[in-house]
């Protein structure tokens, strides 16, 4: 075995590992491998790795600020097997495993070697700007929507790259695709997907530009054109008439652990304006697939699992609208901010017809890559039934049935309501679904929110047979819909039990005269209950109204 450095204070040559050998990691010259690091952010004697059993593994031995390995905190002198390609992050110190030493791992995996290119070429390699999910047309927004819920049922990390690379051959424009992993040789990648339009490509046919990946490896999309004037490609892009390529870095903690490359040459199809944006959310949604297959394991040794916590964030971002804004007949204001704890929360304002505009707010239980996914299957869905059908009932029952299929134990719970504006009368009918949620208000100038009386529904996600109803209010003029997640009213105060809760929020609430009031107070309030910036759980709220005539 092999640790290759990723990133660190100095530069260092692979550390191999031989059988039957013990050596610990530190900072103490003691140690058989002692790493230098000025701001002694690891221990003196951090990590011993051994084989055990016909595996390699790692032991934390109880360091003070931990080892993460996948972006998961190992828990102290407790074995967690290495597997080729995880990454142990120890303070200002990541590496990466290879157990393959240069060896193939079948017939549809190729060792491959870069071609290095002149400062010219290197030149045109130009880093992408992140683009939102929203601008993505309707059929690659299908796609991408299908292929979250493709990878993320995916038993390994192979057979999820090539449904990853088949959705950007169908949607971005591209005619070959390939998913490679870094070896401890500088330009030497291994293989492990291939898709291509041409049923008579094979890797082979695919020159791989080293100026890219070596761009990508900072952790963002990068492309490469042809189409500038006078440039030096050399003979063999010359010859192959490549007009674009496209590097998606695939990142594990911030750490490139896979690259998704992609050209298209000659007379090829155009590529699609929003390749790029698309090509982004694939490459997170493998980053958290990555994750999620090598921390299950993990989480079975160590009967305690932490999931990469930024890396849930920003795909939880992905499917967000704009923090303010007006659709159709509703406003509304709303905000998210990560907690100590990233659980998957979800909410979006969808624009029906007859005037109707849909409002949901939810929570994956859970915490992570997995809620994350979670999350973005279920905003999804929601979206795809409403293009299909207005049954707010029947669509409820349907991603009821949806999640709870494919679940391995998560449920949401969650706040749908359709709102069907009545100009005559100046009020709307809100037909909802509260299913297990409850944190809602409804709130207008100069009294306590309160909340209507309902019966409610429960968690979506645990079982498959439960048919949803749903319920309505009238919601007058002037009068504010404010939801949030449970992370308001769970907040507790310092070094107590005591929660935040609702009479806190409603009384709050009655304070206020916007949405943006709504909002920004409500989290003002929560903040200073805690005492603290670092709540412990994700927070989300909004506030949802008629629009002003």
């Amino acid at each position: 075995m092999k640790l290759i450095l990723a990133k660190g204070p100095v530069q260092m040559d692979p550390i191999e590992f031989s059988s039957g050998e013990t050596r610990v990691l530190g900072r103490s010259s003691s140690c058989e491998i002692p790493l230098d690091d000025a701001g002694a952010s690891i221990s003196r004697r951090h990590l011993e790795i051994s084989m055990r059993d016909g595996e390699w593994a790692a032991i934390d031995l109880g360091s003070r600020n931990g080892t993460q390995l996948n972006g998961t905190k190992m828990t102290p002198d407790f074995p967690a097997v290495l597997n080729h390609g995880d990454v142990i992050r120890m303070g200002s110190w990541v590496f990466r495993v290879n157990t393959r030493l240069g060896s193939t791992v079948g017939v549809d995996t190729n060792m491959i070697q870069t071609m290095a290119e002149t400062d010219d070429r290197t030149n045109l390699v130009e880093r992408v700007n992140a683009e939102p999910l929203a601008n993505l047309a309707s059929h690659r927004l299908a796609v991408l929507l299908e292929c979250a819920d493709k990878i993320h049922s995916s038993k390994d990390m192979q057979n999820a790259a090539k449904i990853a690379l088949h959705a950007m051959i169908e949607s971005t424009g591209f005619s070959r695709a390939a998913y490679l992993v870094p070896q401890d040789e500088k330009g030497q990648y291994e293989t492990v997907a291939f898709e291509s339009k041409n049923p008579l490509d094979d890797v082979s046919s695919v020159n791989f530009s080293q100026s890219l990946l070596d761009s990508a490896s900072e952790g963002e999309v990068v492309r490469l054109s042809a189409s500038a004037p006078q440039a030096d490609f050399g003979q063999s892009i010359a010859e192959l008439e490549i007009h674009s390529a496209l590097c998606v870095p695939v990142m594990v903690e911030d750490t490139a652990i896979g690259y998704m490359y992609l050209d298209a040459r000659g007379s090829e199809s155009t590529i699609k304006h929003d390749a790029s944006a698309f090509g982004r959310a694939v490459g997170r949604l493998l980053g958290l697939t990555a994750s999620n297959l090598r921390g299950k394991e993990l989480e079975i040794e160590q009967h305690a699992m932490q999931y990469d916590l930024d890396a849930a964030a920003k795909a939880q971002r992905l499917l967000l609208p704009d923090e303010n804004g007006v659709v159709g007949a509703v406003s509304y204001s709303m905000l998210m901010r990560p907690g100590r704890m990233v659980a998957g929360d979800l909410f979006g304002v969808i624009e029906l017809d007859d005037g109707r505009v849909c409002a949901f707010l939810g929570d994956v239980s859970g915490k992570g890559a997995g809620a994350a996914i979670m999350m973005a299957t279920t905003q999804s869905y929601i979206h795809a039934m409403f293009e299909q059908m207005s049954d707010l009932g029947t669509i409820m029952t349907r991603l009821n049935r949806h999640i709870a299929n494919r679940s391995t134990g998560q449920f949401v719970t969650m706040w749908v309501g359709i709102i069907k504006p009545d100009p005559v009368r100046g009020s709307a009918e809100v037909e909802f679904v509260d299913a297990g949620h409850g944190h809602w208000m409804i709130t207008q100038n100069g009294s306590d929110a309160s909340r209507p009386n309902y019966v409610g529904s429960v968690v979506v996600g645990i079982d498959p047979d439960i048919e949803f109803t749903s319920e309505t209010f009238e919601l007058q003029q002037g009068q504010r819909m404010v939801l949030f997640s449970d992370g308001i009213v769970e907040q507790t105060a310092p070094d107590t039990d005591e929660e935040y809760g609702m009479e806190r929020a409603g009384a709050l609430l009655g304070k206020c005269n916007s949405h943006q009031d709504d909002v920004a107070k409500l989290l003002a309030g929560v903040l200073d209950f805690a005492q603290s910036d670092d709540l412990r759980d994700d927070t989300t709220i909004a506030s949802v109204g008629l629009a002003s005539s």
